[in-house]
């Protein structure tokens, strides 16, 4: 009696498993892309900023408006060279 051989192939993926793959795969590669953007923009807002004269005396100044906006609104800020002697 002859061997007779088995072939196991894998099972192929259905419509729906396929199309939620590459769901999945355009949604990952978007999100990459977005996120890879956003670094791309502060980095170049921090080079235009840092480019300019006189940005050393601005970024304290900065640091202090932005902490005087958030006190108007009623948002509390913690400074970091406070600290509780409690």
């Amino acid at each position: 009696m002859p061997a007779i051989r088995f072939i196991h192939l894998p099972l192929r993926p259905g419509p729906l498993v396929r199309g939620l793959g590459i769901v999945a795969g355009v949604t990952a590669i978007s999100i990459a892309a977005a996120l890879c953007y956003e670094q791309y923009k502060k980095r170049e807002l921090v080079r235009k900023l840092a480019s300019m004269p006189g940005a050393g005396d601005i970024l304290p100044a900065l640091r202090t408006h932005s902490e005087m906006v958030l006190a108007q609104l009623g948002v509390g800020v913690a400074s970091t060279s406070d600290t509780d002697d409690s």
